[in-house]
C-alpha cells in the first residue's frame, strides 16, 4: 500500500479502538496527540525502504534513510513488518516518550493511550499490506509472507499504488473514517 492509504488505513483503525470500542471522550490537546502517534505508527513500517512517506517528511530523510536502512534485517517487508518488529518499535517509541517528556506530568492512562495509538497505526500497517501482492512475514524470523486471500489465491491481492488501491480501497478506507467519526458524534 501507498504511504496515503497507511496514514487513512491507520486513522480508521485508531478511530474504531478509541471512539467505538473505548468511547473516550477526548480533549482536543489529547485527540491531536492520539492522531499524530497513529500516523506515526501506521509510517514506521516502511522505515525500512529509503522511499517510505516518513523519510520525505524529514529533513535530510533520503539521506538518513540510506544510513539506517542497513540495519533491516533483510530489506523491505522483513522485521519491520512482523509482531516482532511492531513490538520493538513500540518499546522504542515508549522509550523516546520517556526521554522526551520526562518533565511533564503524563497521567499514566492517557501515556498508554498514547502507546496504543501508536500499535494501533502500526498494526494497521501490518494488517493492510497483508492485502498486497507481496503480504507480510507477520511471524519474523520466520519468512513466509502471509497474505489475504491465502495462497494459493495470492494473484487476486492488490498491487500497491496501482488503480484498485488509488480508486477503491483508498477512497473505501477514507469513508469507513468518515463513517465512524460521524456515528461517533452522533451517538
Amino acid at each position: 500500500m501507498t504511504d496515503k492509504t497507511h496514514l487513512s488505513t491507520g486513522l480508521l483503525f485508531s478511530s474504531i479502538v478509541f471512539l467505538l470500542l473505548f468511547q473516550l471522550q477526548l480533549s482536543p490537546a489529547l485527540a491531536v496527540i492520539l492522531v499524530l502517534s497513529t500516523l506515526l505508527g501506521a509510517s514506521t513500517p516502511d522505515l525500512d525502504t529509503p522511499s517510505g512517506g516518513l523519510w520525505q517528511k524529514i529533513p535530510a530523510g533520503s539521506i538518513i534513510s540510506r544510513i539506517v536502512k542497513p540495519v533491516f534485517i533483510g530489506g523491505h517487508r522483513h522485521l519491520s513488518h512482523s509482531f516482532l518488529g511492531m513490538a520493538i518499535f513500540t518499546f522504542l517509541f515508549w522509550l523516546l516518550l520517556r526521554s522526551i517528556f520526562p518533565f511533564l506530568d503524563f497521567q499514566l492512562e492517557t501515556f498508554n493511550f498514547v502507546l496504543v495509538a501508536y500499535a494501533t497505526g502500526f498494526f494497521s500497517h501490518l494488517f493492510a499490506d497483508m492485502f498486497t501482492e507481496a503480504g507480510v512475514p507477520i511471524f519474523f524470523p520466520w519468512d513466509y509472507h502471509f497474505g489475504i486471500p491465502p495462497d494459493p489465491f495470492g494473484k487476486v491481492r492488490i498491487k500497491t499504488g496501482r488503480w484498485f488501491e488509488n480508486l477503491v480501497v483508498y477512497p473505501g478506507v477514507n469513508i469507513l473514517l468518515i463513517l465512524s467519526l460521524y456515528y461517533y458524534i452522533n451517538r
